[in-house]
């Protein structure tokens, strides 16, 4: 249970292939690795929304939980905006300092390590092109301060398809458009930039690695930022870290800042969903398979 009703954009998988600093282009091998075009929420949200309820699972939006007790006969009392929650399982997947807080004495033997999992920014420079400027989804950047770039034209609903397959400007009719996002991780030393600023330093970065953009004209430019989007990997952060079990039946922690083995990814928070709906699925002695396999 979260007590956010919104989800948060984890940083970008690393596995994902890497471009160097040269002209972006796209290797055909790479597409495997792609996700769908559509915007996050949709796979995070509405998809998973969807199978959730043909499932019969009721979902509590806008609902903050603040209290877990443990009852007499042994199940669960959750404390939320929707009233009292009664479980025989509960999966706690909150922040690391959300956890600290709502967990009930006992359940970890040194709770207060998780405080000491920090948290770190992810800054989010979304620049609109007059014209198209990238012809693939996205791209890293090697030698350069970019890190990723998105084509989020489509996914905004900026673009539509032309009659010639240009994009096009959906809603003024402007002409084509491209709408690209640069996430860029452990933002600490920029998060608090000024937009002016970051204006004069991605701009000529972006023209140095997509030569289109040289000649094209700057419709938006804009920054959103995530405070607190992942957990800090810091040094020795490992041994903080928890497992999914904790020292209470029926109460398990999920999150990518779980002991995962993986760093603050998508594919780290989808890990630790799996090992926490296992060991649920354990305790109630039906066999589960965990349907992932790391390469050795």
């Amino acid at each position: 249970m979260s007590p956010r009703s919104t989800r948060r954009r984890r940083t970008p998988p690393w596995p994902w292939p890497l471009w160097s600093s040269r002209p972006a282009c796209s290797p055909p091998r790479c597409r495997r690795h792609r996700l769908g075009p559509g915007p996050l929420g949709e796979l995070h949200d509405t998809l998973a929304r969807k199978a959730l309820d043909t499932a019969g699972v009721r979902t509590e939006l806008r609902t903050r939980a603040t209290g877990i007790t443990r009852t007499d006969d042994g199940r669960w009392n959750v404390t939320a905006g929707c009233g009292r929650l009664a479980a025989d399982t509960v999966v706690l997947a909150v922040p690391q300092r959300e956890a600290h807080a709502l967990l009930p004495e006992g359940a970890l033997d040194d709770p207060d390590r998780l405080l000491g999992i920090g948290t770190a920014p992810i800054l989010n420079v979304h620049v609109v092109y007059d014209r198209p400027v990238l012809r693939r989804p996205f791209f890293a950047a090697l030698g350069s301060p970019v890190q990723w770039v998105f084509d989020r034209t489509a996914a905004s609903g900026l673009a539509a398809g032309g009659p010639d397959g240009r994009l096009v400007d959906g809603g003024g009719g402007r002409g084509a458009a491209q709408y690209l996002a640069l996430s860029q991780s452990a933002a600490e030393d920029e998060i608090d930039t000024p937009v002016s600023v970051l204006r004069e330093r991605y701009l000529p970065e972006l023209g140095r690695l997509l030569p289109a953009a040289r000649a094209a004209k700057v419709r938006d430019f804009f920054v959103t930022r995530e405070r607190t989007a992942t957990f800090a990997p810091a040094p020795g952060v490992g041994r903080l870290r928890p497992a999914a079990r904790t020292n209470a039946p029926g109460l398990l922690l999920a999150g990518s800042w779980t002991a995962t083995g993986w760093p603050a990814t998508m594919e780290g928070a989808v890990r630790s969903g799996l090992n926490a709906a296992g060991a649920a699925l354990a305790a109630l002695g039906r066999r589960h398979e965990h349907p992932l396999q790391e390469a050795a």
